[in-house]
C-alpha cells in the first residue's frame, strides 16, 4: 500500500511537471558507470524556475529494454551563463529492472550550448547514497524540442 501511494504521488508530480513544462528536450548519448557503458536515449521535461530551482522529469531508455528508467528530481541552478550551466540537486531513480522501486539519488547537471541552434552537450552525474554510492555519468547531445522562454 505504501509503495502504491508513493508511486501515485510520483506519477501525479510527473504529470504536473509535464503540464507546466518550460522545456522539453530529446537526448542521445552514453551511460558510463561501474558496469559496461551503454547507449542511452531520453526525453527530458523541466518546470519553469522557482527561485532558481526546477522540478524535472526524465524518461531514459537503453538498448536492453523498452521500458524507461524514470528520474524525478529537483535541481537548483549553481552557475547560469551563456557558456555553461551547472545545476545540483536530489531526486529518485525508478528503475525498471527493480520493479520501479524508488532509489534516492544526488544529481548534478552540466550543460554546454553548441553553436547549433537548440543543441547542447549535457553531462549528468549521479550517485546513490543508500546503494553504496553507486555512480553513473551520462554524456549526451540534447536537442530542445520546445521552450517556453
Amino acid at each position: 500500500m505504501h509503495r502504491t501511494a508513493l508511486s501515485l504521488a510520483v506519477v501525479s508530480a510527473a504529470f504536473f511537471v509535464a503540464a507546466e513544462a518550460q522545456r522539453v528536450s530529446l537526448g542521445a548519448g552514453v551511460l558510463l558507470s561501474a558496469r559496461p557503458s551503454e547507449p542511452t536515449y531520453n526525453l527530458h521535461i523541466d518546470s519553469p524556475p522557482f527561485y532558481s530551482t526546477r522540478a524535472e522529469l526524465t524518461l531514459s531508455w537503453n538498448d536492453k529494454s523498452n521500458n524507461p528508467t524514470v528520474i524525478t528530481e529537483v535541481e537548483r541552478s549553481i552557475v547560469a551563463s551563456n557558456v555553461i550551466a551547472v545545476d545540483a540537486g536530489a531526486g529518485l531513480l525508478w528503475l525498471e529492472f527493480n520493479d520501479y522501486r524508488p532509489f534516492p539519488a544526488i544529481l548534478s547537471t552540466v550543460v554546454v550550448p553548441l553553436p547549433l541552434p537548440h543543441t547542447a552537450v549535457v553531462a549528468i552525474g549521479s550517485t546513490q547514497p543508500f546503494q553504496d554510492f553507486e555512480w553513473a555519468l551520462v554524456v549526451k547531445v540534447g536537442i530542445t524540442l520546445w521552450s517556453g522562454r
